[in-house]
């Protein structure tokens, strides 16, 4: 990756799950998955094409405060001046997160891939019963204000993936207009870790109109490729 390649995925890192920690000159970064392939990928990217030091952590799957956590992996990038400079483009001087108008417009496709699959989630509603009526592609945003949404919003946009916002009391989550499924599919897919292509499986037992037959093939390949269909009704599976 050239420089800003790397800006473009390590953006979609941090407006993700991604956190940089309190500093000055120097600044620390960590991304905490479920999915340990998903940790590794991002190593191996940035080892690729930096000089950042990296250490990756295990945490056991354990009990907490009358939670239950599973077992995850932390990718920690070791403090360096890079994350300093960038800090304020994500946070304001309240520690909130944001996203500046410059770094929405860093965002690349392998950007957007490691915002989905570190932030993402698809829900197929109804499948519980055993009957799915609609499919939903959203983005967890609870965290951002309204201007940040909105700049993310745009920032889909300019790669042609059209969306709307779902409103969870009184936060807003980004959804992808089924208009553009396949926009954003092809988009992310080429970026996407194995273990995380169940989060672009339609689900869909017969072709709808809409659907190319590209996408079509695609999707077949996917159910049969054993996807994860365990994910409830509503449930936020990111």
């Amino acid at each position: 990756m050239e420089s800003s390649e790397l800006k473009g995925y390590l953006t979609g890192l941090i407006v993700g799950d991604g956190y940089i920690d309190s500093g000055v000159v120097k600044r620390r970064f960590e991304i905490k998955s479920i999915d340990k392939s998903f940790i590794n990928r991002i190593k191996t990217d940035i080892e690729s094409c930096s000089n950042f030091k990296i250490n990756i952590k295990y945490y056991p799957e354990h009990d907490s405060g009358g939670c239950h956590h599973k077992e995850s992996w932390a990718l920690e990038i070791k403090s360096h001046p890079y994350f300093a400079k960038k800090y304020h483009h994500f946070y304001d001087d309240y520690k909130n997160r944001i996203v500046s108008r410059d770094a929405a417009r860093w965002l690349t496709p392998a950007g957007i891939a490691n915002w989905y699959m570190s932030d993402g989630y698809i829900c197929h509603v109804g499948i519980t019963k055993g009957f799915i009526t609609s499919r939903r592609i959203d983005f967890c945003t609870d965290r951002y204000d309204m201007e940040s949404i909105n700049r993310l919003q745009n920032a889909l946009l300019s790669f042609g993936v059209a969306t709307s916002l779902n409103k969870r009391g009184n936060r807003y989550r980004i959804r992808v207009c089924q208009k553009s499924y396949e926009t954003f599919i092809f988009l992310i897919y080429p970026y996407l870790v194995d273990s995380m292509k169940y989060k672009v499986n339609l689900m869909y037992q017969v072709q709808p109109p809409w659907m190319s037959d590209k996408m079509w093939e695609l999707q077949q390949h996917l159910e049969s490729a054993n996807p994860l269909t365990s994910n409830v009704e509503g449930e936020d599976i990111v």
